[in-house]
């Protein structure tokens, strides 16, 4: 990898290294809504010097990124509920229940 005007090349694909400020105004707006108007694309493409597509794609990029971050939290909390439910099941191991006979009279 070697570095050219703000480009890393990795094999024969260019993909742009964003500054700090740029993250952090991507990010900004991402908090304030997941998808970007087209007013809006414009006017952070003037004010962060890049092209409107790279701000389409890192938004969509960071759809992608929520999703995934989303599923994992969810299938860990799973996890944890399915061990609890596992161990309350297992602390009543050993103990009987109580046996009810009907009486006649």
């Amino acid at each position: 990898n070697f570095f050219i005007l703000g480009k890393t090349r990795t094999r024969d694909k260019y993909r742009i290294v964003y500054t700090d400020r740029q993250r952090y105004e991507l990010e900004n707006e991402f908090n304030v809504s997941k998808y970007i108007s087209i007013p809006r694309k414009a006017a952070l493409s003037s004010a962060l010097a890049l092209s409107e597509r790279q701000i389409k794609i890192w938004f969509q990029n960071r759809r992608a990124k929520e999703r995934k971050l989303h599923k994992k939290r969810h299938d860990i909390s799973s996890r944890q509920l399915n061990n609890s439910t596992d161990a309350d099941s297992t602390s009543d191991a050993g103990v009987e229940s109580p046996t009810y006979y009907q009486t006649y009279s």
